[in-house]
């Protein structure tokens, strides 16, 4: 079971059994895109439930051959390959399994999957160089988001009334 949920990059739950996507909205469906789960494979349940699950996982993929075109999310990681060191921080916080570490002429680096990525930003976060960032997130975009949203004034403000906040609780 290990084997195969690591070949599909699905998650497992505590007693070995695979874990759906979301209990109430995603039943039949793993958070990796594209792979749906029915039957005992999920927990150990009657046949009734067994074949109206294999149904729901049926029209899913239905659903999902249905489209013309499969569209990856516009908002994915990009590695600056210069930056990475290869420490697989960020391949370890990644639930999606789309990260990877390559040998590459460099050394060993970061890969990533675009089609697998959800662009949580976790390995963006995680990662100890800065070498991954969200597109159209960049760190950069982020801060000036920020400045823009709330004046310089206020920020020294805001700082000023929390450590004072703090020296209080200190005391």
């Amino acid at each position: 079971t290990e084997e195969v949920a690591g070949l599909f990059k699905v998650a497992l739950s505590p007693d070995g059994f695979f874990k759906e996507a979301h209990v109430k909205l995603r039943p039949v469906e793993f958070a990796t895109d594209g792979v749906f789960l029915c039957g005992m494979t999920h927990y150990p349940k009657l046949i009734s439930e067994t074949i109206n699950q294999a149904y729901g996982a049926a029209g899913r993929v239905l659903t999902l051959l249905s489209n013309d075109v499969v569209v990856a999310s516009g908002s994915v990681c990009e590695i600056n390959e210069k930056k990475c060191m290869g420490c697989g921080a960020c391949v370890a916080v990644c639930k999606y399994g789309a990260l990877e570490i390559r040998e590459t002429k460099r050394g060993k680096k970061a890969a990533i999957n675009p089609v697998l990525c959800k662009g949580d930003g976790l390995c963006n976060a995680l990662c100890p160089t800065g070498a991954i960032q969200l597109k159209h997130f960049t760190d950069e975009e982020i801060i000036s988001e920020i400045d823009a949203a709330v004046p310089e004034e206020d920020n020294f403000q805001q700082i000023e009334s929390a450590a004072g906040v703090l020296q209080e609780v200190a005391k």
